[in-house]
């Protein structure tokens, strides 16, 4: 077995396309075809794959072998062998087939075995294991070397023979003996001379040894004097260094508690701040609540003036007209002279009121500028507290700039807007008043009376009022709600800014996008981050977020599709990146954590829901919390988990710590629940808002309806009744409309002046900023700064002392001017225009009985209406107060928090300031330490002694006596300091190389033995080859000639010579007697000098003849006698013949046939078989006894090869003689 199945080849030579062969037969295959159509491209094939002749090929040597031909240019070649492999001959295959491939191109040379790439040196020695020995090529024969070996001399078949039978290996190993020989001589004469140098090397030492002894004694002194001087130099310096640490322990800790309490005291502010927002918040509702309640009672008030005024009418219809007559005269002056008092009162109380409300506004603005200054000042010292260099801090101003800017241009732009409306409010008061007088003038001639309500108008108005307070308590709060959901998205807003400060920009945008897209494209399946899933215990919130790291905002969804999606409408976005955990992929791990007192998991401490077990477990499942590092460490190095304490610090397994101090306002968790937190209370206000909204639309649906009954209800009274004038109607209402626009005038230049003050303020900022971008860089503010600084807090405190008591003031003067003009308006100038009225028009028709009833009713209402608006005012009233005093409170508890935290900033950098100055000096002191250190370690070795021998000497004593020392020394200037290491070095280079010389002696003796026994075995193999070649030729040529004979000889130095001088050639005795003694004793193979032939064709017992003597058809017989005695010596499971029988005669091409078909096992008496044959011919002797036909044929400078017949192979033979 092991014989060629299939060969294919492609690009090489004459075979442009994939050519894959006919799988060959096991036995005899014929090739034929005409010249130059192939064949001898086949056979190269064959020898390239195999590596025969086709070694170390240059890159034109390589492109020789490419295909050459019209069409495209091949660029590479490769030839593929399949073997068979079913015996197993290809032992590293371990399959039926070994597929053998070869591929070439301009760059490239390349092997594979079984489709695996492989180097040539692996290649043959595959081959050669499996029998294709490189020693002996004759598998292969190609054209030529048959005519090659018929032309050999003598001497070139020894060499051949020799080559056969492996001799160049002992050769090459005798060559490597020789020159290992070589070298060992060499070296020992190199050991012997060093032996001596040593000797005369170690004379000399033995002197030199007694003056380094007197020296070491000296030196040994001076190195225990130096050691006790640079003892105490280094016990001092290390006393200083202990004192410095000392005070940096301490200074640390004040650091550190300072810094504690700084940190709490910012804490604090902020929480002050919140609640001070809140606070300002209540009270604009709270004055919001008032307004709407004032508006309210001031309606009520003048229903029940109307009341009023309808129920005095009708108590005096009942007496006498001269009565009422009398009784409304008396009213009107008692009217007239109060208005004139109340008049008179607003006209004196107007300038001190407009005094107090200007010196308010005065000091309102300058307490503004003085606050404003201070929190500039104050900004610019966490400036440069938190900006570690000018630009940072410039950036930032540059920023805050174009903030201002921007709100600026806003307010300024409101400005100019309330300019204009305060200009038609003006000129709108102008003109009502000029109607007002109008009015006036024409109800001086004529005027109408008004009729009481009837039982159906006011159950109308009753049902109408109802659904108006309904609606105004819903109004109230829905503005309410507003407010607080205005303060909820602020708040939120600014919690959201942090947090995304905290995370890197891609997760903070990629979560804000998600809570996105879940709104607008109903996205189902996310469940939200681990942050959001999860309920962290106070203590273990610091491990939890080391430990979990970028994983705590990792979002988990139910499924792959869910994350595809979600990941896609991000890409879609551009809204940044996210990890999503699929609980339909991740898996949980079963891990075995520690559990004991200094080792808690942490997963169990955590609370979350079942459902995102998975994704817990596989990011806390090996988390432990220990309560020290070193245990931290112990753990990770025993158990692989993550073992963290609960401030956060870490040990690795490797031996690494990471943690260290860790800011707790820069929490992600902590930053997180606060937004959950805002964000449910804003989508809960939010609800509220809409559930308002809807009540709303439904009270104005009822509302709308309830109107529309009253109208009808007074519609159907007027039919019966007379209706009230309406130019008193006309003037009632233009009369209020005048007071609301002169309300309406005041506030709005009151909001005028609020926004100048504010346009003020941020001007007064944006300068400072630009003039702090214009100045350096300090770390502190300037002395003028902090004095300016303590200045404005005294300041501040004056102007909020002023600023309450102006207020206060001003607010007592405002109430009484209000009520006043209530008064006036509201009760006094109605009463006095009604009675007028009913002293110019005339009566009604309804009875003055029911018409008493319903007034005393109404009237009764609205007295109870007045008075629930006037508790509910005074409440928030009360409240405002309240709130007013606590606001105070909180403003006082900030500054006081930010006077501390400024003394504070200043200890902390006072004592850090004296820190760093004693570092410095400690870098002095260990550097100085270092050397000093170093210089005892550079005294080497000392004596017992030299620890305690000079403790009581003083330092002027010890420098002495190093003096007296040190000058002893340099009488030693010129000895040799290493005689003793020398020596003992020397002595011992002696013995080594004496032993290196014993075994260099052992070793050359064993060289020599090697080199006799490669000698025998080289000349015994060369015997033993000749032999078998000798005999398998005498029994292959009996098989080609049977009425021949043939035989080698092998021919020796001594023997040609002994002929040479008798004149005789070699006799058949001698021959006899050479192959004797080559099978006897050991006889060197310098005395053979060849091999030679001799043959007889026509009879066994004639005298032989020698090859030179032979026709060119005898000789090449007998060089493929020979060719077949050399493969029967080392058979090959295949052979390749290349046109062998081209030079053979007829009659002995048969014989060669014939000996194909024996030895490829189609013949013979026993029927074993020689292997595969695979021949190349253009004779009918082969086609005629093989197994398997194939013919190359040439066509369009491309070969191919196919499978004939036997009669088709014999007519392709005969078609190419013919040619």
């Amino acid at each position: 077995m092991g014989y060629i199945k299939q060969i294919t080849i492609q690009g090489f030579k004459s075979y442009k396309d994939q050519t894959k062969i006919e799988p060959f037969s096991a036995k005899s295959n014929i090739i034929v075809g005409r010249n130059g159509a192939g064949k001898s491209n086949f056979f190269a094939a064959v020898r390239f794959v195999l590596g025969d002749d086709y070694e170390n090929m240059s890159r034109e040597e390589r492109q020789a072998l490419l295909h050459e031909g019209s069409g495209s240019a091949v660029m590479s070649a490769y030839v593929e062998v399949v073997f068979d492999n079913t015996d197993g001959r290809f032992h590293n295959s371990g399959k039926p087939e070994f597929v053998l491939r070869r591929t070439i191109g301009a760059k490239k040379d390349e092997y594979s075995m079984d489709r695996k790439n492989a180097t040539k040196r692996e290649v043959f020695e595959m081959l050669e294991a499996a029998g294709l020995s490189r020693s002996n090529p004759f598998y292969i024969v190609p054209q030529g070397r048959v005519t090659a070996i018929t032309n050999m001399k003598d001497e070139e078949r020894l060499s051949l023979l020799k080559e056969i039978s492996g001799s160049n290996v002992y050769e090459k190993r005798r060559a490597d003996s020789l020159k290992l020989l070589d070298d060992t001589d060499k070296k020992c004469v190199k050991i012997d001379d060093l032996v001596n140098d040593i000797n005369d090397r170690l004379s000399e030492l033995e002197g030199e040894k007694k003056e380094l002894e007197a020296w070491n004694k000296n030196d040994r002194e001076r190195r225990a004097l130096t050691f006790a001087l640079k003892q105490r130099q280094e016990s001092e310096l290390e006393a200083k260094i202990e004192r410095i640490d000392a005070y940096r322990h301490d200074g640390v800790a004040n650091v550190d508690s300072s810094s504690a309490q700084f940190i709490q005291n910012e804490r604090d502010m902020e929480q002050i701040e919140t609640e001070m927002d809140e606070l300002r918040s209540e009270l604009k509702l709270l004055m919001d609540d008032r307004a709407q309640l004032e508006d309210d009672r001031r309606k009520s008030t003048r229903q029940k003036a109307a009341i009023e005024i309808d129920l005095n009418e009708l108590t005096d219809g009942q007496s006498a007209a001269q009565q009422a007559q009398r009784r409304r005269d008396a009213e009107i002056k008692r009217l007239q002279q109060l208005i004139r008092d109340r008049e008179t009162e607003l006209g004196e109380l107007l300038p001190r009121y407009n005094e107090k409300r200007d010196e308010e506004t005065d000091i309102r603005s300058q307490l503004a500028e003085a606050e404003g200054q201070r929190k500039r000042l104050e900004d610019k010292q966490g400036r440069t507290a938190f900006y570690s260099n000018k630009r940072q801090r410039d950036d930032a101003l540059r920023k805050e700039i174009d903030n201002i800017t921007v709100d600026l241009a806003t307010r300024k732009s409101v400005q100019m807007q309330t300019d204009d409306d305060i200009k038609a409010l003006r000129k709108a008061i102008g003109t009502l008043e000029k109607e007002i007088a109008r009015l006036k003038t024409d109800l001086d001639k004529e005027g109408d009376s008004t009729l009481s309500v009837g039982e159906q108008v006011q159950k109308a108005k009753d049902k109408w009022d109802k659904i108006r307070d309904e609606q105004s308590t819903l109004y109230r709060e829905e503005n309410r709600t507003s407010a607080q959901l205005d303060n909820a998205d602020r708040q939120l807003r600014h919690a959201e800014r942090e947090l995304s400060h905290l995370l890197d920009h891609a997760t903070s945008r990629g979560l804000e996008t998600l809570r996105r897209i879940q709104e607008q494209h109903n996205l189902e399946g996310i469940y939200g981050t681990i942050a959001d899933l999860l309920e962290v215990p106070e203590p273990y919130k610091i491990a939890t977020e080391v430990a979990a790291g970028p994983s705590l905002f990792h979002v988990i969804c139910d499924n792959d599709d869910t994350a595809s999606k979600a990941i896609d409408l991000l890409n879609k976005e551009k809204g940044g990146r996210l990890t999503f955990i699929s609980l339909n992929r991740v898996q949980s791990r079963q891990v075995q954590v520690p559990q004991t007192a200094d080792a808690q998991p942490l997963l169990p401490k955590l609370r979350y829901d079942q459902a995102y077990e998975k994704a817990m477990k596989n990011i806390f499942a090996k988390v432990v919390v220990c309560p020290e590092l070193s245990i931290c460490h112990s753990l990770a190095k025993t158990h692989d988990v993550l073992a963290l304490t609960p401030d956060g610090d870490r040990a690795h397994k490797k031996g690494g710590y990471h943690g260290g101090y860790y800011d707790p306002s820069k929490c992600k968790l902590d930053a997180h629940r606060k937004v959950l937190a805002l964000r449910e209370q804003r989508d809960q206000l939010r609800e509220r808002k809409t559930e308002i909204t809807t009540e709303l639309e439904s009270l104005r649906q009822k509302l709308t309806a309830a109107h529309s009954d009253v109208k009808k209800m007074e519609l159907q009274r007027n039919n019966v009744e007379t209706s009230y004038g309406p130019m008193r109607q006309e003037l009632r209402a233009r009369q209020a409309e005048l007071q609301q626009k002169k309300n309406s005038l005041e506030q709005m230049q009151r909001v005028a002046a609020e926004i100048q003050s504010k346009i003020n303020e941020l001007g007064s900022k944006q300068s400072d900023y630009e003039a702090e971008i214009a100045s350096k860089f300090e770390k502190a503010l300037s002395r003028d700064e902090e004095a300016l600084l303590q200045t404005l807090a005294g300041t501040v405190r004056d102007l909020r002392r002023q600023l309450s008591t102006l207020t206060q003031e001003r607010s007592d003067l405002e109430g009484r001017k209000a009520e006043i003009e209530t008064e006036l308006h509201e009760n006094l100038q109605p009463n006095l225009d009604q009675l007028l009225t009913q002293q110019n028009g005339a009566g009604g028709t309804v009875t003055q009985s029911a018409r008493l009833k319903d007034a005393e009713r109404s009237l009764k209402k609205i007295d109870k209406t007045v008075a629930e608006y006037d508790r509910r005012i005074q409440e928030l009233d009360e409240q405002k107060e309240q709130a007013e005093a606590q606001l105070a409170r909180l403003e006082e508890a900030k500054a006081e928090k930010e006077r501390t935290n400024r003394e504070l900033a200043r200890a902390i950098e006072k004592q850090q300031k004296g820190m760093d100055k004693r570092m410095q000096a400690r870098e002095e002191y260990k550097a100085e330490l270092n050397e000093i250190q170093r210089d005892i370690r550079e005294l080497g070795t000392l004596p017992q002694e030299a620890y305690h021998k000079y403790a009581r000497w003083s330092d002027e004593r010890i420098m002495s006596e190093i003096e007296k020392v040190n000058k002893a020394l340099r009488k030693y200037s010129h000895v040799n300091k290493k005689a003793f290491e020398q020596y003992e070095s020397f002595t011992k280079s002696r013995e080594q190389l004496a032993k290196r010389r014993s075994d260099l002696s052992g070793s050359r003796d064993s060289i020599d033995q090697m080199i006799q026994i490669l000698d025998q075995r080289k000349d015994e193999a060369i015997a033993r080859t000749f032999k078998q070649v000798s005999k398998y030729f005498q029994e292959v040529f009996v098989q080609l000639v049977p009425a021949g004979t043939g035989r080698l000889i092998i021919q020796r130095r001594s023997d040609r010579e002994a002929r040479r001088g008798r004149g005789e050639e070699d006799s058949d005795e001698e021959e006899e007697r050479a192959n004797g003694r080559a099978n006897g004793a050991r006889t060197s193979v310098e005395n053979y000098t060849g091999v030679g032939i001799a043959v007889s064709f026509n009879s066994k017992h004639d005298e032989q003849q020698r090859i030179q003597q032979l026709s060119g058809g005898q000789k090449a017989l007998c060089a493929l006698a020979l060719v077949f005695a050399i493969q029967q010596c080392d058979p090959a499971p295949f052979y390749l013949f290349d046109e062998i029988d081209a030079n053979l005669d007829g009659q002995y091409r048969t014989a060669v046939a014939e000996m194909l078909r024996k030895l490829s096992g189609k013949g013979g008496e026993s029927g074993e078989g020689g292997g595969q044959f695979i021949c190349t011919t253009f004779r009918p002797e082969m086609v005629l006894v093989a197994d398997k036909c194939y013919a190359v044929s040439y066509k369009n400078s491309t070969s191919r090869i196919d499978v004939f017949d036997r009669e088709g192979a014999l007519a392709f033979v005969e078609t190419s003689q013919k040619a």
